[in-house]
């Protein structure tokens, strides 16, 4: 069990504005303690609540352009504690697999959690779930496609402490069976498919990690650590097992967390991210569909200590204060392009440890956005140097911080009646949960779950799931725009967890989990057990973004600024008029003018 202590910040940020960091602005706030639990599922919840009146499932909603198809439910509502699985396959005859963790149960024991499964055949969706795919009590199901015709989805078994494939040999239809993977316990496996001829299964998963509450030894002197494996058969047997990494061992690593990481693979290339608080955030790659010598590390964001631990104490600047950091807050997205180039999202988030007697660390849930990477950055090089007074944040992040959850009420900044205590705990930025994709056209789109500040049930502000486009390899990002309104209930519907199909064409299509209270039973605000719908949601992409874009004009590169001048902390300057332009805000970086609306 790791304690956090909350320091609550209301962040500002100027309307549909790229938010970059603003030194001091998370440095004060109401101070708030809770704890942080990495769950397996596997743990007694006997205290939770049961609610009395559970809710039935809410009528599906529509849009223009989009609409949402109730596909399952779940009581067990604690989909990822990180980074979201791979949830959805988009088949190449328009079919599509979709998987989640379920339980139908309201006892809070959960017993029959395992796989929700449903498919659709081109028409329409099968009915809807209420018994798992296994035989045992399991979650944190990969949907994955084989190039055999087969699908499987892969599990972490917690009734018998292993992993575990359930597989069938067509999609769609027949029987599915059971094989172990692994009869070591491991733990929040994440699952892709590639290879030559699309039956390579590349998996990844934790071990138990030692400590508090869990009881597992440690993997060549990591706790909690992130093993690969692989098979080239559709999942028979494995040739690679029990694998580390490069980055992943005892040289780099203390210890690993749960559910923090991703994993992609298209055709012979195979990627994997990590995504940490504390430490590095990486990933690493094969070109050679995942052989031992072939992996090699690039590091996104280079923390400013190698493997640090809780009150240790940060001081960079030898200052005797403590210092503030910016690092991912655990949930990050990695798809690969037609080159086979990792692209990475993750939420950003900003840390203190500001108490060296608790074995803990403190957050700022004000924080909003999230940012992006490719390999053509390079590496991140940031010095282990304060920026600001006892403030430490990576260049490579701050550049390409690239969207937040919008201020929908244009006061200049992104605040509810949450905004004080009492929001939803899911220890996320308040854009969060991405999950990403490409087109024919080599645009990338990104979908996220974002605070939306104007609706709330009157204590709690409710996520939607938002959506942005980058049309230039991710220079530059459209405004997000809510796919979820709701407006039915004025918006009073959460919606997280969004999986989104890697493959974008005419439709964005995403599986997400919704209900109609903020939060969550299973962890953080240990709601009443309730029903939560899982949705597949389907939208259009074309007209999208209609009045929502950004301009961008090349200008000369030695250009001069005048006196009279606004800088943010990148060194860029704000204007509200610029030369012959359009009225307008302007953000002139010596290179380009950036026009917001």
């Amino acid at each position: 069990m790791k304690k956090t202590t909350t320091f609550i910040a209301c962040i500002l940020f100027a309307a549909a504005l790229s938010a970059q960091i603003v030194p001091g602005q998370n440095h004060s706030g109401l101070k708030a303690k809770y704890d942080k639990i990495t769950m397996s599922g596997n743990e007694a919840l006997y205290h939770l609540m049961v609610n009395p009146n559970p809710h039935a499932s809410a009528v599906a909603n529509s849009k223009a352009g989009a609409t949402e198809t109730l596909i399952g439910t779940s009581t067990y509502d604690l989909q990822s504690n990180g980074a979201v699985q791979n949830r959805i396959v988009v088949h190449d005859d328009g079919t599509i697999s979709a998987g989640w963790t379920m339980s139908q149960e309201y006892n809070t024991t959960y017993s029959d959690r395992g796989t929700g499964y449903n498919f659709f055949d081109g028409t329409s969706w099968g009915a809807q779930p209420t018994a798992r795919l296994e035989s045992s009590r399991g979650g944190w199901p990969s949907i994955i496609a084989l190039g055999n015709g087969g699908e499987c989805a892969i599990t972490h078994n917690t009734a018998n402490s292993l992993i575990n494939n359930t597989s069938r040999t067509n999609i769609g239809t027949g029987a599915w069976t059971e094989n172990t993977v692994t009869p070591d316990y491991l733990i929040w496996n994440r699952s892709a498919a590639g290879g030559i001829d699309g039956n390579t299964i590349h998996m990844i998963a934790l071990t138990e990690p030692s400590g508090g509450t869990w009881t597992g030894l440690p993997f060549n002197g990591v706790s909690g650590a992130l093993l690969y494996y692989r098979s080239q058969d559709g999942g028979i047997t494995w040739d690679i097992t029990d694998m580390q990494l490069p980055g992943t061992d005892s040289s780099a690593q203390i210890g690993m967390s749960g559910d923090v990481y991703a994993i992609a693979a298209k055709g012979q290339t195979v990627a994997v991210a990590y995504f940490d608080d504390w430490g590095d955030s990486f990933i690493v790659k094969s070109t050679s569909n995942g052989d031992s010598a072939t992996w090699t590390k690039t590091t996104f964001l280079d923390f400013p200590v190698d493997k640090y631990a809780m009150d240790d104490g940060l001081d960079l600047d030898n200052d005797d204060t403590l210092d503030y950091v910016y690092s991912t807050d655990n949930c990050g997205a990695l798809i690969l392009d037609d080159f086979g180039d990792a692209h990475v999202f993750y939420g950003v988030m900003q840390y203190r440890d500001d108490d060296l007697t608790d074995a803990s660390s403190s957050w700022f849930p004000g924080t909003n956005g999230i940012a992006y990477w490719n390999e053509s950055f390079g590496p991140d090089t940031t010095p282990a140097t304060v920026q600001d007074t006892s403030l430490w944040y990576s260049d490579m992040m701050n550049d390409h911080w690239i969207v937040q959850a919008p201020d929908l009420n244009g006061d200049g900044i992104v605040s509810g009646v949450d905004s004080t205590g009492g929001y939803a705990l899911y220890y996320g930025s308040r854009a969060s949960m991405p999950n990403a994709g490409l087109d024919a056209f080599g645009n990338i789109w990104l979908s996220f779950s974002g605070y939306t500040e104007t609706a709330d049930n009157g204590t709690q502000v409710f996520r939607h799931l938002y959506v942005t486009k980058s049309e230039d390899g991710g220079i530059t990002w459209k405004d997000p725009v809510d796919v979820t309104p709701h407006d039915d209930w004025d918006g009073m519907q959460e919606s997280v967890f969004g999986s989104m199909s890697p493959v974008v064409d005419d439709k964005i299509r995403i599986v997400y989990q919704k209900d109609f209270e903020p939060g969550l039973a299973v962890r953080g605000d240990e709601d009443m057990v309730d029903n939560n719908d899982i949705i597949y949601l389907e939208i259009d992409t074309a007209g999208l973004f209609d009045g929502s874009t950004t301009a961008i004009i090349e200008t000369e590169n030695n250009l001069k600024i005048n006196d009279n001048r606004i800088f943010d902390v990148l060194g860029r300057e704000w204007k509200t008029n610029f030369a012959n332009l359009p009225k307008g805000v302007y953000i002139i970086n010596g290179k380009k003018v950036f026009k917001t609306n």
